[in-house]
């Protein structure tokens, strides 16, 4: 029996997942789409759009990357296909 978001977003998925880095990172963002919602997005996250450049940009990516590294090596990630 799926989840309650798989379910939510059946009609979005292809094929079946049990981990949620798959529906996170493969997401559709809607307000990533246009560069008002993007602005606005990120001065929800930061305060305000001065840091809106691409150090910060690069440095927020690196964060993240790096987080969902530790993340899986610490073993909290499995694949679908891990025994």
């Amino acid at each position: 029996m799926p989840d309650p978001l798989s379910e939510r977003y059946r009609e979005l998925l292809e094929g079946s997942y049990d981990c949620v880095d798959r529906i996170v990172l493969n997401a559709y963002f809607r307000m990533g789409h246009s560069a008002g919602g993007f602005r606005t997005w990120w001065r929800q996250l930061t305060g305000s759009e001065e840091t809106l450049d691409n150090t910060h940009l690069m440095r927020l990516a690196g964060r993240f990357s790096r987080r969902l590294r530790a993340f899986e090596e610490n073993g909290n990630m499995r694949s679908p296909n891990s025994t």
